[in-house]
């Protein structure tokens, strides 16, 4: 009896659900990295690179929480559209202008210090990986 009562309990706590990694606080892991490697223009095409990477399932551990969707030309995600915009209102991004799709990456070495030591260890690899693939990816598309 107890045991039934203990599994009834635990799914009504897994409605509670808590996202180990939320868009934005994986965005502004990303950012930290970023900064870090001297990278301060970042093209709109990220929405793109984090879509496919998540479709390979290599690092479901971090991009889980960040759905996709699609209009049949592009993707999109209001989870990402949502924490660039919370980064941009906390100063942390901003904009060259919205038709030229740049962000700019208004972390200071010291911010970035900070983020970069707050993120839970067992994320760090992850994330710095992603940054450098990104890099490297944006870097390829000139």
């Amino acid at each position: 009896m107890e045991t039934k009562v203990n599994e009834t309990a635990m799914r009504y706590m897994d409605r509670f659900y808590e996202p180990k990694v939320t868009a934005y606080e994986f965005l502004k892991y990303f950012f930290a990295f970023l900064k870090k490697e001297g990278l301060i223009e970042v093209r709109r095409n990220l929405l793109e690179y984090l879509y496919n990477l998540k479709k390979t399932g290599e690092v479901e551990v971090v991009l889980d929480e960040i759905s996709f969707r699609s209009n049949g030309v592009c993707h999109y995600s209001n989870d990402i559209d949502d924490a660039l915009f919370n980064l941009q209102n906390g100063k942390l991004l901003g904009k060259m202008n919205p038709s030229f799709g740049v962000l700019i990456n208004k972390y200071t070495d010291d911010q970035a210090d900070v983020i970069i030591s707050s993120i839970p260890p067992e994320y760090t690899q992850t994330i710095k990986r992603i940054a450098d693939d990104y890099i490297t990816y944006q870097a390829d598309r000139g």
